[in-house]
Parts: structure tokens; C-alpha cells; sequence
């Protein structure tokens, strides 16, 4: 164990220094750098399929109808996908294939649950968590965390398993609670696309972490709209 720690801290001052040298090199050539950011930018701009802007257009439409408490945001997710289960599936990235259809069937399972029963009037009104919703979260998000963090540890060459593990899993419950209109959904869906955003830069993604950081703004404006939406039912 001490060998172990202090190996870590041999890494980690390995890494501090080589991050500080990264930052002098950075502002030393800071013209050439950025140059180098935009030409990254601009090439995987150019690289988008036409199947990958789809899905980017109907997930921003999705969250937005979402954040308006619109029932067509269920179709539009469904669609979104189902593009992206092809997308993956055509690269043989068969896990992120699988769990964009476990999106799908929650997708499928929020338009059951937002139905209208009676006119305009919806089956299942926007409502805070309870204690219970509290527990399952915390409960199931914890452990399936740290169940699926050390799956990709021992067994997936990822450097970041534990935050990846955590925006997985704290996605699925996210969506079960947006599925039963439960205000909190919002925040949480804020910090997961902030932590993807992060995530998805730190690999050089700058247009997937765009769309990450457009994400968040919505589920904030989601969260005002909802709350906005249960003052008035209360008042």
C-alpha cells in the first residue's frame, strides 16, 4: 500500500509538472495553439455524416420540448435513438448501441407516462422527488457507479472510468426521472452534461462537448420552466 501511494504521488507531480510545462508551452505559442484548436474544431465540423447532425438536431429539439413540458419530446428522443444505435452499430461501438436503446425504452415508457388521460390534462403532473425517489437515486446510482466503474477498470481500456461510469449511470436514472416528470431531473441532468462537456474536450471533441454545454443551458431553462409551472399549480 505505501508503495502504491507513493508511486501515485510520483504520478500525479509527474502529471502536475508536465500540465505546467503544457500551460508555458501553451502561452509561449499561444497563436499557433489556437490556430491549431479552431483547425480541430472546424475539421470534425467538416467530418460530421449527415446521420450525425440528425441526431444532433433532434436531441437539441428533444430537450427543448422537454424543458417546455411538451409530449412530442418522447417521439423525437425515439427517433434520436434510433439514429444513434445505427450510427453505432455501423463502427462496431456496440455498448453505446445498446445503451441508446435502453434510452429508447425509457423514451418509450415517458410518452406512455405523459399521456393525456382527459383532454389536455396529463396523467402524471410535474412533482418534486419524495423520499423514496431520493433513495432509489442515491441507492442504485451509487452502487451501480461503483459496479460499472470497476466493470471498465478491470476489463475496458478507458482513462477516465470512474467519471464515465458515473455520467452512464446517473443518465439512465436522469431520464427515469425526467420520464415521471420529477422537477429534479433538470439539475441533475445540468451537472452530467457540464461532466460530459469536461469529458468530451479533455478528448479533443470540441463539437460533442459544444453540443454538451447547449444541453445544459436547456436543462436549465427546463428547471425554471418547471418550477415556474409547479408555483402555478399551487398557487
Amino acid at each position: 500500500m505505501v508503495v502504491s501511494w507513493l508511486g501515485g504521488r510520483f504520478y500525479q507531480a509527474a502529471n502536475d509538472w508536465g500540465e505546467q510545462e503544457g500551460v508555458r508551452r501553451r502561452l509561449y505559442y499561444r497563436p499557433v495553439y489556437q490556430a491549431s484548436r479552431m483547425q480541430s474544431l472546424l475539421s470534425q465540423l467538416s467530418a460530421m455524416t449527415g446521420v450525425e447532425i440528425a441526431g444532433f438536431a433532434l436531441t437539441i429539439a428533444a430537450i427543448w420540448l422537454a424543458a417546455r413540458n411538451h409530449w412530442l419530446t418522447w417521439p423525437l428522443q425515439v427517433l434520436s435513438g434510433l439514429l444513434y444505435v445505427w450510427l453505432f452499430a455501423q463502427v462496431n461501438l456496440f455498448g453505446e448501441a445498446a445503451l441508446n436503446g435502453l434510452y429508447i425504452a425509457l423514451a418509450l415508457y415517458g410518452a406512455w407516462n405523459w399521456r393525456s388521460s382527459h383532454g389536455d390534462k396529463p396523467t402524471v403532473a410535474i412533482s418534486r422527488m419524495g423520499a423514496a425517489d431520493h433513495a432509489v437515486l442515491w441507492g442504485v446510482g451509487l452502487t451501480a457507479t461503483l459496479l460499472v466503474g470497476q466493470m471498465q477498470v478491470h476489463f475496458l481500456p478507458t482513462d477516465l472510468p470512474w467519471l464515465d461510469s458515473t455520467v452512464f449511470v446517473f443518465g439512465v436514472l436522469g431520464q427515469w426521472l425526467q420520464a415521471r416528470r420529477k422537477l429534479e431531473n433538470w439539475p441533475l441532468w445540468i451537472i452530467l452534461d457540464l461532466l460530459s462537456a469536461a469529458i468530451y474536450l479533455v478528448k479533443g471533441l470540441q463539437v460533442t462537448a459544444l453540443l454538451y454545454v447547449l444541453l445544459a443551458g436547456l436543462a436549465g431553462y427546463g428547471w425554471w420552466d418547471w418550477s415556474c409551472r409547479i408555483r402555478r399549480a399551487y398557487a
